[in-house]
Formats: C-alpha cells, structure tokens, sequence
C-alpha cells in the first residue's frame, strides 16, 4: 500500500521533467544502469488502460488516458519502481528462491478447493493476464525486494500525540442546529415579464437554451436474419453434434457418503470382521471411538481410484467392506443413489438446432463483416457495399448525444448498442467508423452525414420555457428574500420555533454532524461551513432543491479523545502513514538526484 502511494505522489517532485531529446531506437527513459524502450513503457502504459477499463465501462481508449494524465502517471510510476530497484541492487539486497517460492504458494488466489497450492491453477492465473511462469517469478522477486526497501526507509514512524490530538478534536467534533426551509411556492409566482424583459433575460441567458449537437447519420446494420437464410442444417447434422456434446447432456450417477479411515490395519481388521458381522458404520466408528466423515453427495470421479469402484458396487443403505488407498484404511455406507441419465435425442433436439444456428449466424455475420469492409477498403461507399450485399442502410435526419431527435423525443430504431451513440460522435463528417459489434445482435457500421453545431434555440419556439424559468427565478429570489428577513429576526432575539411556526414553515433539530459530512447528510455542505465558523446561536441561510434553508447553531459538542479509543487510534495510524510517505517520498526525491534519470519525452510521443 505505502509503495503504491509513493508511485502516485512521484509526480508531485517532477521527476518527469528531466526531459532528453533522442531519435532512433535509444532508450526513452534511463535511469541508473536501467534503461527501457519506448515500446516497454507504452505497453506498461497499455497494460494499464486495460487494467482500468471496469471502471469506465470498457470505454476508456488510449486517447481518453492520455487527456487523463495516465501515460505520465504510468511513466511515473515505473521510475520511481526502478529507483528502489537501483538503490536495492547498490545494496546487494536480493530475495531468496526458497522466500519466493513460499510467497507464491500462501497467495490465495493460486489455491484449489481443500487449501492447497495446485499449478494447474497457478498457470491458468498466470495465462490470464499474460504472464509466464518465469515473468512472475521474476516480477515477484523484485516486488519483494523493492516493498522491503520502502518499508525499512518508513518503518517505526508514529505521528506525535502533539499532532495528532489538536487535528482529531478539530475534525470530529460535531454540532447541532435547528432548520426550516422557506418553500419556493410558498410566495406568489410572479407576473410573465414584458415582451423586453423577456427578450433581455432571453439574450443574458443564451447557453441555457441551446439546442444540442445533432448529427445525421446513414447506417447499415449486419444482424442475424441478414444470413439466416443461408443456413441449411438437416437432422443428420443434429443428430452428430448430440453426440459430439452427449456428455453435457448426461448426468453421471451420485451417490450420498460417509466414511471412517485408519492408518492402522489393524483397526482395520477390527472393522472387517464387524462390517461381516452385520454392523454397520454408526456401530464400527462407535466401538472403534473414531468419527464419522461425511463426504455428502458425489460422484464417481470425485473419489480416489479404488474407493470409487467399492462405493459405486454398493446398494444404498449398505456399509461396505475396508479399503485400503493412499489416505489410509475407509470404510463406507452408502445412504442415497441417484441414478445417472442422459437425455435423449429428442429431447434436446429443439436446443441442439438452435444453438447450431446461432453458431453458424455468428460464423456468417462474421464472413459477411469482412466482406463488407473489403468492399469499403476498396474504394466502395457504404450504400455501394450494402447493395452489393443485399443489405439495407438507414439514414437518421438528426440525433443528439442522448438518442433524441430534434423534436426532443428518442429517435426509433436505434440499434440497441451502448456503444453507437458513443462512435457516432466520435467519428468526423463524412467519414466512416469502424465496424462494431452489437452485443448478440451483429454489426453496425455509420457514416456521419453532417454536423449541426449547438446553437441557440429561436426564442419563438420556446417562449413558454423560458417565460416559465424566469417566474422560477423571480420566485426563488423573493423565498430567498423571505427567509434572509426570518434569519434577521432569529438574530435579533426572537426563537426560532417562533419564527419558523409564523412562517407557516416546520423547525426541526439536526442530527450531530462533523465539518467533512458525508452522503446523505441533511444540511448542504455551506450551511455546514458556516455553522461551523459560528458560535451557539449564529445563524446562516443557504439555496436548497426547492428553497431556502434558515439554520441556528443550537450546540457544539467537543470530540472526548480518551472516549473514543478505537478512532483515535485509527486517526493516529493515518496521520502515521501520511507521514511516512512524505518520508519515503524524500527518499525518492534524493535517490533521483543520486542515480540519475533522463527521459525521451518526445519519442514517448511519437510512440502514442
């Protein structure tokens, strides 16, 4: 965690702007006796976007990164990495084999279903996220070294109760107020303004009556019906895929266990003769003063070779005889048999043509894209390539960014795709885009016919929005004024129940709050701010959803340090760490000045 803050914070000391011209393949950034490739840091930079694009619903592109100050962030990060590697490989620090080895088999996530290490697992994790075996160790062996050497340079650093103290009581302590809310309909909605006013505030006001963005768009869309009619699948063809996937419609036999084992044989020998003599396993693990495992419902394959055909020839009901595997000495009883069953032909028929036409829609929808997109790299336009197809395209007049057409209702027939509105307006007049998927649904490809920039809506066609805003406004000022009049007289000496119950409004008393509220406070945050500057008794106003709020500081209840053991010791651990990253954030900085970085800013850039 403390490394991964000081990766964050590396930008703050501007190792960055150490910026060396080069060309040609020299390194784009060196530091120390490591230099690294441009290619190195944008696949870093890459690896990245990828990282983080469940955050943004899978449609953060490289360029939206780049706007976001990711590449320098990644560029960053991977200098300050490389620094503590440098500062450990001066020091001859280095993690041992044995070390790594037991790292990578306690993580978690490397862990099968009884607790234990399996490779198999292991190598499936790894494959996911592209690495090799090799690559992790590696990776694994310099994180190790580089968080010990971050951890030393913090470790024992505890924030002064002199520091501590002061910033937690100023923190937490909490106030009281009394409320009420002064209605904006709780004053007379005013007269329309003259045919002048109307035109003034209309002209003052111009960007909150702007028709949005509209862009015209010719579209051709590649569903399934488009190659539906070139799928011909006969019963034969059925009748091989059933038994191609027959195991997904068989259900193997289960069978309910329970079982006892020895590691003696001579308890063994004990539970044969009893098991022969008619008891069953209740009876053996009773005079054997053993207990009784149950294994629950599984299947054949669930148990280890020899164990598996014993249990299976048993009736159900019946405790078998002793059998010796690598675990030691079982015995037996099988309670309940489920017998296995593999559906028939005709029962999964239906399922079976339907999902070989989908497969094989899916297979020609893909054929046909490329098809489609030769055409256009050819020189085709996008009517001549859906004419050559036999497809359709769909011309839409005007769209905004929100799917409305220029009469402010949802344009029909969209394809139902997140992503179309999104490429539509990313993609420049008179071009092209890129051919994209709809998710279980085809293709879309559009051209952008033209581009209607925002532009004020005509007054005449919306004198009754904008009549209507102003009446808002002109009410909102006058509650505003009203309840600036109530706040007076609260100061002047009058309570505030009698105030609030003269202006027809409801006085209500505050739950405690702190400077920094959270979600679902019930004050806004400049209420809060100045109560917060107030002494019992102030009193502040401020615009609500609908009004204005009136608030008197009713109490201030001061933070008990020694009463709230638990918080206070949270607050100190965090002032802590925020301490020892500045620390460490040094060590960085005076590493950078010692060993040296230089980077090639300017081929960074060419490579994006």
């Amino acid at each position: 965690m403390l490394f991964a803050l000081l990766a964050l914070s590396f930008v703050a000391w501007g190792a960055g702007d150490v910026v060396r011209g080069g060309v040609g393949r020299s390194p784009a950034i060196e530091i120390g006796h490591t230099s690294m490739s441009a290619t190195e840091v944008m696949g870093e930079f890459k690896r990245e976007v990828e990282r983080l694009q469940p955050l943004f619903g899978g449609k953060l592109t490289p360029e939206d990164a780049r706007k976001m100050g990711m590449l320098d962030r990644t560029i960053d990060s991977l200098i300050a990495r490389t620094l503590i590697d440098e500062a450990a490989r001066s020091l001859g620090l280095a993690a041992t084999d044995e070390t790594i080895l037991r790292r990578v088999a306690s993580n978690p996530a490397f862990k099968g279903p009884t607790g234990q290490f399996e490779r198999d697992i292991f190598r499936s994790r790894l494959a996911r996220v592209g690495h090799t075996e090799d690559s992790f160790m590696k990776a694994e062996r310099t994180n190790m070294v580089r968080n010990q050497m971050v951890e030393t340079v913090a470790a024992g650093i505890s924030a002064p109760q002199a520091l501590t103290n002061p910033l937690l009581a100023w923190r937490e302590e909490r106030r009281v107020a009394e409320t009420f809310v002064i209605r904006d309909e709780s004053t007379p909605l005013p007269a329309a303004p003259d045919a002048a006013s109307l035109d003034a505030y209309y002209k003052d006001n111009l960007s909150r009556f702007m028709a949005p963005e509209y862009r015209a768009l010719t579209v051709l869309l590649l569903r399934p019906a488009d190659v539906a009619n070139a799928i011909d699948i006969d019963e034969e063809m059925v009748r091989e895929t059933y038994q191609q996937r027959i195991e997904e419609f068989s259900t193997p036999e289960r069978r309910t266990v329970s079982q006892i084992v020895f590691d003696e044989s001579s308890a063994a020998a004990k539970a044969t003769d009893m098991v022969t003599g008619g008891k069953d396993l209740a009876a053996v693990a009773k005079a054997l003063n053993t207990d009784i495992i149950e294994l629950g419902i599984v299947e054949k394959n669930d148990l280890p070779e020899g164990l598996a055909e014993a249990v299976f020839k048993l009736r159900a009901g019946a405790t078998g005889q002793p059998v010796k595997t690598a675990l030691g000495w079982h015995v037996v009883k099988v309670t309940q048999v489920q017998p296995g069953r593999t559906r028939s032909f005709d029962e999964v028929k239906v399922q079976l043509e339907q999902d070989m036409r989908k497969e094989k829609a899916t297979d020609g929808l893909s054929e046909l894209a490329n098809r489609v997109e030769d055409a256009l790299g050819g020189g085709a336009t996008l009517e001549e390539a859906a004419k050559r197809h036999n497809l359709k395209t769909m011309k839409i007049a005007a769209v905004d960014a929100q799917g409305r057409g220029a009469n402010g209702k949802p344009v029909a027939d969209l394809p139902k795709s997140d992503q179309f509105l999104d490429v539509a307006f990313h993609t420049d007049q008179n071009t092209e885009s890129p051919l994209t998927e709809v998710p279980n649904n085809g293709y879309f490809l559009l051209r952008v016919d033209g581009v209607t920039a925002p532009a004020p809506r005509p007054l005449a066609d919306i004198k009754a929005d904008v009549v209507a805003t102003w009446q808002a406004e002109r009410r909102q000022e006058q509650a505003r004024d009203k309840a600036l009049k109530l706040a007076d007289r609260i100061k002047a000496g009058e309570s505030a129940s009698q105030v609030a119950q003269s202006a027809g409004a409801k006085l209500e008393t505050s739950k405690p709050f702190i400077r920094e509220p959270g979600e679902g406070s019930s004050l806004p945050p400049t209420i809060i701010a100045e109560l917060f500057k107030a002494q019992p008794g102030g009193v502040a106003t401020a615009p609500v959803q609908g009004g204005t709020v009136v608030a008197r500081l009713n109490s201030v209840i001061a933070f008990d340090i020694n009463a709230n053991p638990a918080l206070t010791q949270a607050a100190r651990q965090r002032v802590s760490q925020a301490v020892a990253t500045d620390i460490a954030d040094q060590y960085i900085a005076a590493l950078n000045a010692s060993i040296g970085v230089k980077v090639d800013r300017p081929q960074l850039t060419r490579e994006e």
